[in-house]
């Protein structure tokens, strides 16, 4: 059977097969692994909720770009400032008028930014925050929590093994190519325990920065508010700095994010996808005797250690103009129709609420997390996953055959399922994909995989 569905979207689908073969000869990865479908897609041009593919297919989709496009694929308002700035370039690499609007609008809406800085993704902010809270801490060691990402740089590519006890996780790399000593002075976290309060407590003296995503990307869940005001207050009393990693969140959840939704206000905090408006962006933004460190920038002529802390940054497509542009557009029409939360949050809980009653009724080994406007859909039996450790792998086969018949019903989920809906997806759209996913577990069931 899983063979049938996999000819069905051949047959659907050979233009996607023929770019498949021609790309795999030039190209040694082409996106990252977590899009790779059973089948590949490959999408030609992308508007509103809708993605086409290379075949001319429509689908919903779910992917929404993972995260960046808030206001849906294309928006017009985007697109027009798009045009208007490339009109006057595209790149310069020198001093601009147009990164003052975007930070202004991001110092407004950040309750932790008294400044920001510019680069081109969420894994370059990551790298510049952890590198900021080690020169101004003068310590070294960093934590981050189990189940949290934070980019793809060395410094944070771990991964907790499952069989290290639960309060003192224990880790190992993502991948080789990553010197070990690299990772001497990182160290792993427990999330939603009163363990982790311990350990920074008991590190305070080594420990520059602990980062947290607010809400995990790959467990997206609202019920860790006191948990993160908690660890606020820890971090405070030990001295240690706390990063909030708002690169999904941010712009998403509310205009000032995770820390507007939670009421919690880390030291510093960083940010892609929803605040680049579809172009490439990462933001580092903080406190602004932290955010001095990259103001009093290391001098690489002069050798000049004068004046306090400082670091090195550089990107030659950092604060471009065209990025600038887009984020500008589409942060001011989110500060000026603050009722796209409104819409997202409605949509996105009924779409999760609606499933996972569907899952109980029918006794179905599914499960949707969901925080607002994000979710994460697993082929998973039991409760509902809390940490990191309850994640069940075990039927992933039939997890990658609910992604192709959700494909066959018209809807993209990415096949690492961590989706997303738009201030575009539509009630009609949202009902679209709640019967997606129905029929799709329910023929997966028929044929025998769950």
């Amino acid at each position: 059977m899983a063979k049938d569905i996999g000819k069905a979207i051949e047959k659907s689908a050979p233009g996607s097969k023929k770019t498949y073969e021609r790309s795999s000869k030039v190209l040694a990865q082409e996106i990252v692994g977590t899009v790779n479908f059973s089948y590949p897609i490959y999408i030609k041009e992308a508007h509103g909720s809708r993605v086409v593919d290379v075949d001319g297919n429509e689908y919903i989709d779910l992917t929404m770009g993972f995260g960046p496009h808030i206001l849906g694929h294309a928006p017009k308002v985007v697109l027009d400032a798009l045009r208007e700035a490339l009109d006057r370039g595209v790149q310069w690499g020198l001093h601009n008028p147009y990164q003052e609007p975007l930070a202004s609008l991001l110092v407004d809406a950040v309750p932790c930014a008294d400044k920001v800085v510019f680069c081109n993704t969420g894994t370059e902010a990551s790298m510049y925050c952890i590198r900021a809270a080690r020169a101004f801490s003068g310590k070294s060691k960093i934590a981050m929590f189990e189940g949290g990402f934070h980019g793809a740089h060395d410094a944070v590519l771990v991964k907790v093994d499952p069989a290290s006890p639960v309060d003192r996780p224990t880790y190992y790399t993502m991948g080789q190519g990553i010197p070990k000593e690299t990772l001497a002075n990182t160290m792993m976290l427990p999330y939603l325990s009163d363990a982790a309060f311990d350990l920074i407590r008991k590190h305070k003296k080594d420990l520059a920065l602990v980062m947290v995503e607010p809400v995990q990307g790959s467990n997206p869940r609202l019920d860790q508010g006191e948990f993160l005001k908690k660890l606020a207050e820890v971090c405070r009393e030990s001295e240690v700095l706390l990063m909030f990693d708002e690169v999904i969140t941010g712009f998403r959840m509310a205009y000032g994010g995770a820390q507007e939704f939670f009421g919690v206000t880390p030291d510093m905090a960083i940010y892609g996808k929803a605040p680049g408006g579809g172009m490439p962006l990462g933001v580092v933004a903080g406190r602004g005797d932290v955010m001095e460190v990259f103001t009093r920038q290391f001098d690489i002529y002069r050798d000049d250690r004068t004046g306090g802390p400082s670091i090195f940054t550089a990107g030659t497509f950092s604060g471009n103009p065209m990025t600038m542009a887009a984020g500008t557009a589409v942060l001011t029409y989110l500060r000026d129709h603050k009722g796209v939360y409104k819409h997202l949050a409605e949509q996105g809980t009924r779409l999760a609420d609606e499933v996972n009653r569907f899952f109980a009724q029918e006794e179905l080994p599914g499960q949707m997390a969901n925080a607002l406007s994000m979710f994460y859909l697993r082929v998973q039996p039991g409760p509902m996953v809390r940490t990191a450790r309850d994640i069940d792998r075990s039927m992933k086969a039939a997890d990658d055959l609910v992604t192709l018949h959700m494909l066959q019903h018209g809807v993209l989920v990415p096949p690492v399922h961590l989706a997303y809906i738009s201030a575009a997806h539509t009630v009609k759209d949202v009902d679209t994909v709640v019967d997606a996913i129905k029929e799709s577990f329910l023929e997966v069931r028929q044929q025998g995989h769950i």
